[in-house]
């Protein structure tokens, strides 16, 4: 997916199943027995997904969101962004930059907070179309399989797929 990471080989998620998004306009693969929560209101449409049955200090959550209107990937944006997280107590930015992802203009960003048991990871893409954009996140807890966390959040958030409505 970017170049901000390197996923030494192709991840894929064994046993997965198809979830769709409240207004079916996009779907993901996660795990089959991922538990998986969606939400949405006038203004955006939201997967939540996270495999429940590793260890907290292993597991990550995958946060999907669609919302209506546009963003504009600037630098002004990118500092915005970046200025945020470093905000944030104990907070270091890893990675980050423009890409492009799914034939679209994106940006991408991999930081990290210093928790006092833990260090909690974040992975977040901004994904823009001319009505819309995407916000790809995901949350991984501790750096006990962090490699392997980092590469499957990137492979579901490669199994995004938009669909037309008929």
């Amino acid at each position: 997916m970017f170049d901000l990471f390197s996923c030494e080989q192709k991840t894929e998620i064994k046993n997965t199943r198809v979830v769709n998004d409240v207004h079916h306009n996009f779907k993901i693969k996660v795990g089959k027995n991922w538990k998986t929560e969606l939400y949405f209101d006038d203004y955006q449409s939201r997967i939540y997904s996270a495999d429940t049955t590793r260890n907290y200090s292993e597991s990550f959550i995958i946060d999907i969101t669609r919302f209506e209107g546009n963003i504009t990937l600037s630098d002004n944006f990118r500092q915005h962004l970046m200025s945020q997280i470093k905000s944030i107590p104990r907070a270091y930015i890893i990675k980050e930059g423009f890409i492009d992802f799914k034939d679209s203009a994106a940006y991408a960003i991999y930081s990290f907070q210093k928790k006092e048991d833990i260090v909690l990871y974040n992975i977040q893409c901004y994904l823009t179309y001319p009505d819309h954009y995407f916000l790809l996140e995901s949350k991984i807890n501790g750096s006990q399989n962090l490699e392997k966390n980092t590469c499957e959040s990137i492979a579901i958030f490669n199994s995004l797929t938009q669909m037309t409505k008929q």
